[in-house]
């Protein structure tokens, strides 16, 4: 899914979420996050490897969350942070628009 929107906007990444999480610069905080940054969680079978990425849609600095758009087994769809399951696997974030 976020191959295929960069794409749309000549942007080429990586094929997968874990190359993906090679590119561009390092989003070291969550307040400093800002839209079109790609987002990274850990996947089903454990929480400490890429397994799926988002792209952020909203940030809200004060309160340390944002929204993100992704493609999950619902279709492509936002998601907060802070839901309990995105929260738990959170690994980091990459910023490859510059």
């Amino acid at each position: 899914f976020t191959m295929y929107v960069f794409n749309k906007s000549d942007i080429s990444l990586a094929r997968t979420s874990t190359s993906q999480y090679t590119e561009g610069e390092k989003v070291e905080r969550i307040e400093n996050l800002k839209r079109g940054d790609l987002v990274f969680f850990g996947g089903r079978a454990t929480t400490r490897t890429v397994g799926h990425v988002g792209i952020v849609t909203e940030v809200d600095s004060a309160a340390q969350k944002f929204k993100f758009v992704h493609a999950s087994n619902r279709g492509v769809t936002v998601d907060q942070s802070t839901n309990s399951y995105y929260k738990a696997r959170y690994i980091g974030a990459r910023r490859v628009i510059l």
